[in-house]
């Protein structure tokens, strides 16, 4: 009798926990307007790297903006990666990059400043707007030396845009997750190149 009572409470855990997971995947999916990928293109540049240049728009729904007017810093990420066009899910990315830029507020002065933490970077802006129009704007990203590259294959080339949720302050973390409107994403941007 036991192990039928246990059965039941098993599979109760079981499916909250998949409903647990389903809602913690939802988010993803509501809120990819908020960051809009725009006039996307790679170039190849005379010294044979290939580069990226997008355009990128911002959309701050009234809570993440209400946070960074409150002086809390907001981490964006942008992802670009490329694999070849025939790998297997499991095989690594040929190329992987991620372009951490924090933007943040600050009360005191007024202004608005971007860090850029792959390098010493700092921009300051009178204006959100002006801040929002400059973290959206890639231009020449190298993304890889062409020589590296196979040239008689195909590669897929994805981009993708998202605010991370691990980079807020330890104590708003948790409600974070909890609330779609920090759930701020572009949707992925994917393509095919023959180098």
């Amino acid at each position: 009798h036991c192990a039928d009572r246990a059965l039941p409470d098993t599979m109760k855990r079981v499916t909250r926990t998949i409903a647990g997971l389903i809602l913690l995947c939802l988010p993803l999916a509501l809120h990819a307007d908020e960051i809009d990928l725009r006039n996307v293109s790679l170039t190849l540049s005379e010294d044979g790297r290939i580069l990226l240049d997008a355009n990128i728009a911002f959309n701050l729904n009234d809570t993440v903006s209400e946070a960074l007017e409150n002086g809390v810093p907001l981490t964006f990420e942008t992802h670009v990666q490329m694999r070849s066009a025939d790998a297997w899910i499991w095989e690594s990315d040929v190329v992987e990059h991620r372009l951490r830029t924090i933007l943040l507020y600050r009360p005191l002065s007024g202004m608005y400043e971007l860090r850029n933490l792959t390098g010493s970077e700092h921009l300051s802006f009178a204006t959100r707007g002006a801040a929002l129009r400059t973290l959206g704007n890639i231009v020449a990203m190298p993304v890889v030396e062409r020589d590296s590259l196979d040239l008689d294959q195909d590669y897929l080339v994805r981009i993708e845009v998202r605010l991370d949720i691990e980079a807020l302050p330890l104590p708003m973390r948790p409600l974070a997750y909890l609330q779609r409107d920090w759930w701020v994403a572009s949707e992925p941007w994917e393509w095919r190149l023959r180098p």
